[in-house]
């Protein structure tokens, strides 16, 4: 063998032997063990009402209804959200219901004011339903090229037809729904029309054409209904449709809601009839949860939208003077899946400056469920939708919890100063 056959040989050698050692020696590095850090879904310390300004005021006689009800059982609470598609969806108002009523009276004092949202093209909470024939248009509070009359619904259901049905549904949940009582909110133009039951011939009616409501009253207690529309006469005018309100008189918890899909503080400006129907309800309670849209644009003008909230504030205290007010900040949410909306932060802390303003109490969600990014955590949880924006109902069902409890550990401090 010459002396490069033995060099090359000697080469090959080494470099087997090598790269074995050294790979010995790399599966010898003990790498650091590293542990994912579970973030918490929400921060039970934050989970409190807070009461700027003069707020405690109103929510003290709140709490003294709230023990007057638990003790007499001689009254229902009226609880009234006006929101977003949040809202709209039903599910969070669906468990803070459940939990109230459960804490506070077994009954039920109806379903309070609802929507007809089918009939507007839209998604219907689940536990009513509407059934219904004829054409009807429909127009939204956030269509802002539009200039509709509007309500306290955001939205509203117009009709020309000389016979239209619509059939109500209420559903056994969370509680039994019942009612005697009917509301329907109208415009004037319903002096052509006639509004009776074809099933159904045991009411008497109130009319309020001034304030554009027709009562029913019922001699028994129902969970459906069979409404039918006439039109009396030839002159072409259409019948407007604002909402409904069902009722039933018993002591309990009352938990009305109106939320439009896109609507902002803005979008209830556009209402006209708002304070009017408002009064015409007649809540206990005011909750506000907006902002989540309001905070999605791609250049957020915080004097505009200080401005526009708070105008939607003092409207609604406008209609309902010393009535407890509640503004709830926007969860976080992402753009386009992918981006935080740094918008909140900002959105959550004006909402908290007029709340200091206006005597509203604040339950600051954008902080409980963790602030900034936090939508993720809960994403991956499974308790949102694929859009990082809205939850699912589980994720509703948490966020409804979570403001019960803030509720009712304002009622129980309430309780424990009254004690001392």
């Amino acid at each position: 063998m010459n002396k490069k056959a033995i060099r090359f040989l000697f080469l090959v050698t080494a470099f087997i032997f090598g790269s074995q050692y050294l790979f010995s020696q790399h599966r010898r590095i003990s790498r650091p063990v590293t542990r994912a850090v579970v973030r918490p879904l929400y921060d039970p310390a934050l989970n409190q009402l807070l009461f700027p300004g003069n707020s405690a005021a109103s929510w003290n006689t709140l709490f003294r209804s709230f023990d007057s009800l638990v003790c007499k059982g001689d009254r229902t609470i009226h609880f009234l959200h006006i929101g977003d598609s949040h809202i709209q969806a039903g599910f969070l108002q669906e468990q803070l219901n459940r939990e109230l009523s459960d804490l506070l009276a077994p009954g039920c004092g109806g379903r309070g004011f609802i929507f007809p949202y089918r009939m507007a093209k839209s998604n219907n909470p689940t536990n009513y339903s509407i059934k219904f024939s004829g054409n009807w248009n429909h127009c939204r509070n956030v269509e802002t090229s539009r200039d509709c009359d509007l309500g306290l619904a955001g939205m509203m259901v117009s009709t020309y037809d000389t016979l239209s049905d619509l059939h109500l549904l209420l559903k056994p949940s969370p509680v039994a729904y019942d009612f005697n009582d009917l509301k329907i909110f109208h415009d004037s133009s319903a002096n052509h029309f006639t509004i009776d039951f074809p099933a159904w011939q045991g009411h008497f009616v109130t009319l309020q054409p001034e304030a554009g409501v027709t009562e029913f009253k019922f001699d028994t207690y129902l969970d459906s209904l069979w409404i039918r529309i006439c039109r009396t006469d030839t002159v072409s005018r259409n019948l407007v449709l604002y909402g409904m309100e069902v009722k039933n008189g018993d002591p309990g918890i009352v938990y009305s809601s109106v939320g439009v899909n896109g609507a902002e503080f803005t979008s209830f400006l556009r209402c006209n009839r708002l304070e009017s129907q408002l009064r015409e309800v007649n809540p206990q309670c005011l909750i506000v949860s907006l902002g989540t849209n309001d905070g999605f644009v791609a250049r957020f003008d915080p004097d505009s939208f200080l401005l526009n909230a708070r105008q939607v504030i003092r409207n609604l205290r406008r209609a309902m003077p010393g009535i407890p007010i509640l503004l709830t900040t926007p969860g976080d949410s992402y753009r386009k899946r992918r981006y935080d909306n740094k918008n909140l932060v900002l959105v959550r802390e004006i909402l908290i400056k007029i709340a200091a303003e206006e005597d509203c109490a604040v339950w600051d969600f954008y902080s409980v469920m963790g602030g900034p990014a936090s939508m993720m955590t809960w994403y991956k949880a499974g308790l949102t939708a694929k859009d990082k924006v809205h939850f699912s109902k589980a994720g509703y069902y948490i966020q409804g919890d979570l403001l019960y409890q803030a509720i009712r550990d304002a009622w129980f401090i309430h309780l424990d100063k009254r004690k001392n």
